[in-house]
């Protein structure tokens, strides 16, 4: 199945709540712009900042390499220092996060060069270009190279079901990387939701940007505690291969098959998550469940999730609150990434949340 530009708002228009407006670049979807950022970095739709290289999160805000172990890849960090988070990102493009809204416009595009020269020829006829992102839908490749943009609408249903969910999550290289994963961890949810700084069901994206929005939740207990993981696809319709690789190694609850237009699951194992012909979002479970092959602990995988998402958490500082925080609790300065590795993983998430609380006042 193929989508195109209005295909992909009609998709916004039946299934989300956000408006369709007219803009010089054509119809596009308004958006607040915490979520155009988050749209941003699933997607890799790009800021126009730049006609040639419109700038885009994406891939910037990695930890790990693997699940498990705790090796930086540069992302969030680089070397001793916090690199590319959110906060310090807003700081080098102010453009971000300074209007209250940005528009989405999906353009489809048989080259760069055509792509190029329709921007170039907007850019400069633009009051505020950066308020505008472009979605890529590349005509050349199939299904238009945009499984990223199906990793971001499973992850906003998951999200809206009390998920915390990620895209292109660390696992093992040997077995690959997930497209997906919604992680039902009743007992983090719940307590990250205590501080009312988050929803029940967030983007693991969202824990490094509550210093620059500051919202205020009610308080509710999650009941989840399924881990689901994904792939996506949008010409091939092969996935169950590559989702035995991720269930084999029991960490997961069921296996999803992401796909714009298939109609039931391969297997009676696997869920489905799909669009209808009124390209409404539509969520198949599974029928049954999977006997994994190898028995890995989950228990240990859910312990490393919970320290994962504490490195999201301490994104929110500068360098030198880092190094403060570091220095009052460990009495000596950081000289190795296994010293951050250590002081993270033996703080607490609330204790971590309250200091957050107060930089925030």
């Amino acid at each position: 199945m193929e989508l195109y530009p209005n295909d992909i708002l009609t998709i916004f228009k039946v299934n989300f709540s956000y408006n369709l407006e007219q803009t010089p670049l054509g119809l596009a979807v308004k958006m607040p712009c915490k979520e155009a950022f988050l749209f941003s970095a699933v997607t890799g739709a790009g800021y126009l900042d730049n006609p040639i290289y419109p700038f885009t999160p994406k891939g910037l805000l990695k930890l790990f390499y693997n699940a498990f172990h705790y090796n930086f890849v540069t992302g969030i960090f680089e070397n001793l220092s916090l690199k590319h988070t959110p906060y310090i990102l807003s700081k080098a493009k102010p453009f971000l996060f300074n209007t209250p809204y940005k528009w989405i416009v999906p353009i489809a595009f048989d080259s760069e060069i055509e792509l190029q020269s329709v921007l170039e020829n907007q850019f400069n006829q633009l009051n505020t270009p950066t308020d505008y992102l472009i979605l890529r839908l590349e005509k050349s490749k199939k299904g238009h190279g945009l499984e990223p943009f199906m990793e971001y609408l499973v992850a906003e249903y998951f999200k809206q079901h009390g998920f915390i969910v990620e895209n292109q999550i660390p696992l093992a290289y040997a077995i690959g990387t997930p497209d997906f994963a919604g992680y039902g961890l009743k007992e983090t949810i719940t307590c990250l939701n205590e501080f009312g700084l988050l929803p029940l069901g967030f983007h693991i994206l969202e824990l490094a940007l509550l210093r620059i929005f500051r919202e205020k939740y009610p308080i509710l207990s999650s009941e989840h505690e399924s881990l689901i993981v994904g792939e996506a696809k949008t010409s091939s319709q092969m996935m169950t291969k590559q989702l035995l690789k991720y269930l084999d190694t029991n960490l997961f609850d069921f296996g999803l098959e992401i796909h714009p237009s298939k109609q039931k699951p391969a297997q009676s194992y696997l869920g489905l998550f799909t669009l209808d012909h009124d390209f409404k979002i539509a969520f198949i479970p599974p029928q049954t469940t999977y006997q994994a092959k190898n028995n890995l602990s989950k228990n240990d995988y859910c312990h490393w999730l919970n320290n994962y998402m504490k490195f999201y958490l301490l994104a929110n500082l500068t360098n030198d609150e880092f190094n403060d925080y570091f220095m009052q609790v460990k009495h000596h300065k950081i000289t190795s990434q296994k010293d951050i590795v250590e002081f993270v993983n033996q703080l607490a998430m609330p204790e971590i949340l309250a200091r957050l609380m107060q930089l925030m006042r």
